[in-house]
């Protein structure tokens, strides 16, 4: 169950199936809706507006994102995997402690979203916006960070074992304590 625009008063609660059938039906708007612990995963849901949302522990597994507006969404501890983030808006996000093995957010925006402690081995980063973006204690082995840009962002303690850095900016990026061992 969820709640469909939260922000206000009253919110109407309805079942994780209405999403789908909300989405078929043409509805692209769920800002701040509450998907806490819900299983989405394998659904398309390409140009959805959830912005404000908690996703906290969502099981997204396979999942069709593209282009969608999850701004300063709560996603900490989500399952993620293989999950299609591609264009997708993810400004100021929380994706800590995150399952995002083999997830895809190429030239996805994620300016200053969180990723502590998140397992994102095999991610897809080539050409995304992660300016300020934090993945303290993050794994990003064979990571495919060609392209994107870390200007100022947070890798300390992260794992990039085996990742892509071709023309990536790292300036003013922190790198302290990273494993840094590429290919």
């Amino acid at each position: 169950m969820f709640y469909l625009h939260p922000p206000k008063n009253r919110t109407k609660m309805i079942e994780a199936s209405q999403v789908l059938k909300l989405y078929d039906s043409g509805e692209r708007d769920f800002s701040g809706v509450n998907l806490k612990q819900v299983n989405l995963s394998e659904v398309n849901l390409t140009e959805v507006n959830m912005w404000r949302a908690n996703l906290a522990e969502i099981n997204l597994s396979r999942a069709v994102l593209r282009r969608v507006n999850l701004s300063e969404s709560n996603l900490t501890g989500a399952t993620l995997w293989r999950t299609d983030f591609q264009q997708a808006s993810l400004i100021e996000a929380q994706l800590s402690q995150g399952m995002l093995i083999r997830t895809n957010f190429s030239q996805a925006t994620l300016y200053q979203s969180v990723f502590r402690n998140a397992d994102m081995r095999l991610a897809c980063l080539k050409g995304a916006d992660l300016r300020g973006a934090d993945f303290s204690g993050a794994n990003l082995s064979y990571a495919d960070l060609r392209l994107a840009n870390l200007t100022g962002a947070n890798l300390s303690h992260a794992v990039l074992t085996g990742a892509s850095l071709a023309q990536t900016n790292l300036s003013n990026t922190n790198l302290e304590g990273a494993i840094l061992e590429i290919n």
